[in-house]
């Protein structure tokens, strides 16, 4: 079995989904999280300038998204075939979406613009993308977004739901049941729910 140390700030950010993969294959790896004071002397030392890095027996994996898949395939978490790796993939690019549409959030500073623009982000992106997830789910039965088993297509999608929570409030699921729902039942699987418990409180 390789040896598999995953480099981060310590946040859950980008490497978090990694570190879900990891904790619901019940995996061994270190969690190497530096500072960002560390961050200036290590930056010229990274494959892409750039966190997450996994290292596998030394080896040097770059870009969140190429890390966890690559996790996510070690431990038979990426589907059991072409088709239900494309599944996972078409669920893991929507969340890429997500994430791309809800980013200019970040850069504003004034707070009542920065509401306006919540609001306009949450009704004519976001939700669209909630309304295609909801539908890949319930494609698959509801239960999973791929075949009848957790995948990292699962353990992504709470990541994002949670972000989505955290920017746009409590109630950004409320037309989203099955999404809602979802998210619990990832929740409480219980190395999920164990990971949750044990990791850093950390601000993002």
């Amino acid at each position: 079995m390789p040896t598999y140390k995953l480099i981060y700030f310590n946040g859950r950010g980008r490497a978090e989904v990694a570190r879900y993969v990891f904790a619901l294959a019940g995996a061994e790896y270190e969690d190497h999280r530096i500072e960002f004071s560390e961050w200036a002397a290590l930056k010229p030392t990274m494959p892409a300038g750039a966190l997450p890095v996994l290292e596998v027996d030394g080896a040097r994996i770059a870009q969140s998204h190429a890390i966890a898949r690559y996790v996510a395939r070690e431990f038979n978490l990426a589907g059991d075939n072409n088709l239900e790796m494309a599944q996972c993939d078409q669920v893991l690019e929507t969340l890429v979406d997500i994430s791309n549409d809800a980013a200019p959030i970040g850069s504003e500073k004034d707070e009542t613009k920065k509401a306006e623009l919540k609001k306009s982000i949450f009704q004519d992106k976001i939700k669209t993308k909630l309304q295609y997830l909801d539908n890949f789910l319930a494609a698959n039965g509801g239960e999973f977004f791929v075949a009848k088993k957790f995948t990292v297509a699962d353990v992504a999608a709470l990541f994002r739901l949670d972000r989505i929570i955290g920017d746009f409030g409590d109630d950004a699921l409320n037309d989203f049941p099955k999404l809602a729902a979802h998210r619990e039942k990832v929740c409480k699987e219980p190395k999920i729910a164990a990971w949750i418990e044990k990791r850093p409180k950390t601000n993002f």
